[in-house]
């Protein structure tokens, strides 16, 4: 079962500049909560104060699940934003998910250890290619790595920094319900960053939308509405239905302000005023 997650009040500064201001929201036991929000706005911070890779200036942060506390390494899976791998390198897929079991150094795997990422990449659907360079891997079968590769501790919470990011939109897609499955199978917490309104909206039991300074946490329905977006961007946002997507838009004339949509034929638009 995933772990719980309060976080109350919480300031982080960094460089002298207030990142995040009195942000206070939970996340139950097993819930999949997504984030949004412009860029600049926190979120990236948010997942790093919360893995203590960041100091909290005020307020306080609290997880409890299953007999373990916050001070264990074994509570968090974590899958960074970007990774630099060598695109030349023969590592096979399944030692790169092994290396993020528990020890540090072992000439061998053990049978549990074999057994917990065989399972890792059971999940995340990598187990195809486990035998393969990761150099000869595709963007959207590497991001499965680095699930798997968080993973392989059994954590009860997955920290996921933007894992759709580069992909096409099938592979979004086909990631994201990865993600959901094993959020519904293992019922590990998710806590998912992406720009995609509408990936999240499909999935997220909740989201968080993060700006400079303001937030919202609550369902889809609740947070994605024109006087509630208003209020976080400081400027009039209108949100509209156009079939099964969501379309943002506000007459801000903000740099930095725009948001990809994924079609269900797969292309690509780019809808000005907006950033998520």
């Amino acid at each position: 079962m995933g772990a719980g997650i309060k976080v109350d009040r919480l300031n982080v500064c960094l460089g002298g500049n207030r990142v995040l201001r009195d942000l206070s929201f939970t996340v139950n036991p097993g819930e999949f909560v997504g984030i949004i929000g412009p860029n600049g706005a926190g979120k990236t911070t948010l997942l790093r104060t919360l893995l203590g890779m960041v100091p909290v200036e005020s307020g306080s942060i609290s997880i409890q699940g299953d007999g373990k506390t916050s001070g264990s390494s074994m509570i968090i899976g974590y899958a960074p934003q970007s990774r630099q791998l060598d695109t030349e390198t023969l590592l096979r897929a399944w030692d790169f998910v092994s290396f993020g079991l528990p020890h540090k150094f072992r000439p061998w795997l053990t049978k549990r250890d074999r057994k917990n990422v065989q399972e890792a990449m059971r999940v995340t659907d990598s187990e195809r290619f486990a035998h393969k360079p990761i150099a000869k891997l595709s963007g959207g079968e590497r991001q499965r790595l680095f699930i798997a590769q968080a993973l392989v501790r059994n954590p009860q919470i997955l920290l996921l920094d933007e894992p759709t990011s580069n992909l096409d939109p099938g592979a979004q897609e086909n990631l994201a319900s990865v993600i959901a499955r094993i959020n519904a199978e293992k019922k590990i917490s998710v806590l998912f960053i992406s720009h995609d309104v509408n990936l999240i909206a499909q999935y997220a039991h909740r989201i968080l939308y993060i700006t400079k300074g303001q937030y919202a946490i609550g369902t889809v329905k609740q947070v994605l509405q024109s006087n509630v977006l208003t209020r976080l961007y400081g400027a009039p946002v209108e949100v509209m239905h156009v079939g099964s997507k969501l379309i943002v838009s506000t007459s801000s004339n903000k740099p930095d302000s725009s948001i990809c949509l994924h079609h269900d034929n797969g292309t690509q638009e780019v809808l000005a005023n907006v950033s998520v």
